[in-house]
């Protein structure tokens, strides 16, 4: 698939889409539309109800893990954060 010019994966444009759609708008995160696969540390830790900073001592502890954008901010894939909600509730 090429994007503006350049041949990538779709799932790096479906990563790109997310980021942009939270980042320009005011998304409860509680509530996000299901076409939201990926989300950025900040809502991925609203999504969670913890702070940033367990969210990274998570996943450097290994219970959690991202995926990380071409200028290297950490995403998180939503059906890991649903997974690691269900197992530790």
């Amino acid at each position: 698939m090429y994007y503006e010019g350049r041949r990538v994966k779709k799932e790096d444009i479906q990563i790109e889409r997310s980021f942009l759609e939270l980042t320009s708008s005011d998304y409860d995160s509680s509530n996000l539309p299901d076409h939201i696969k990926y989300l950025p540390r900040k809502q991925a830790a609203e999504y969670l109800g913890l702070s940033e900073s367990t969210l990274t001592r998570y996943q450097e502890k290994g219970k959690l893990k991202w995926i990380t954008r071409r200028n290297r901010t950490p995403i998180y894939s939503r059906e890991a954060l649903d997974n690691f909600k269900e197992k530790n509730q």
